[in-house]
């Protein structure tokens, strides 16, 4: 087992001592390897990507799966963080970038739409299911638990985000959207899902049992308004997340 000081190679940018602590036999030292490369990649921008090629290489081929799977949440705090960097520069050139990149998220997930059917997804910030369709409206409720309502502004049926809600819809009709899916596929009943911006994870659920190991995640917090824990999606948040048994961490997190 090495010891590194990670602070000075990160400082230094050792890439080359970094990526062979990725192959350490303590999981933490690879933890904080993973970390220190995530730094690194931020600090240098576009200008060296070694330390994020070093990631990308390691998502893929490490011989540790917590390796693999804590690259690739590195990956998308990074991507994250270079979409805030652009969206920044095209605003400030006036650019309409940021409303052409939401309708291009958007679009996919229409695509599932199957004509005279109803689609179930969680909507951007994920505090509500939607319901739309081409042939939804406010007279033709879907068949759901209490506390939906219509919302007259983007003409969509909204419900509370539980299991009794998509599988209340799901056997009215209602065709389920893949992110939807996997929740009511999924055998536990809390649930970590992130919203489309990527900037934060909320969990949902009976969250009674894992409250304590909640509260020690970086950046939580209870929203009482949603009756959710609201996370940021920062590596050292999500690691801890994946880490929590009795949780399920939908994969879409990781898309």
């Amino acid at each position: 087992m090495g010891e590194y000081d990670f602070d000075r190679l990160t400082r230094y940018k050792r890439v080359d001592v970094l990526s062979k602590a990725l192959d350490d036999e303590n999981e933490h030292q690879r933890f904080k390897a993973v970390d220190a490369l995530e730094a690194v990649a931020l600090a240098s921008g576009n200008t060296d990507l070694t330390a994020r090629d070093i990631l990308t290489q390691a998502a893929m081929q490490s011989a540790h799966e917590d390796v693999r799977l804590h690259a690739k949440i590195a990956l998308k705090t990074l991507d994250t963080s270079q979409e805030d960097r652009t969206q920044k520069t095209d605003r400030n050139n006036g650019s309409q970038h940021l409303d052409a990149k939401r309708n291009s998220v958007q679009k996919p997930l229409r695509e599932h739409h199957v004509e005279g059917r109803l689609l179930c997804e969680l909507d951007e910030d994920c505090t509500t299911l939607i319901v739309r369709g081409s042939t939804i409206s406010e007279r033709n409720r879907p068949s759901a638990t209490e506390g939906g309502f219509w919302d007259k502004e983007e003409r969509v049926w909204r419900f509370p985000i539980n299991r009794t809600s998509i599988e209340s819809l799901k056997n009215g009709g209602v065709v389920l959207h893949p992110t939807v899916h996997c929740l009511c596929t999924s055998s536990q009943n809390t649930w970590a899902v992130g919203t489309r911006n990527k900037k934060w994870v909320k969990v949902f659920g009976d969250t009674h049992e894992i409250e304590d190991k909640l509260k020690q995640v970086p950046g939580s917090q209870w929203d009482s308004a949603e009756r959710a824990w609201i996370i940021p999606f920062k590596a050292d948040s999500l690691k801890r997340l994946i880490q929590i048994d009795g949780l399920y961490v939908s994969p879409f997190i990781l898309d």
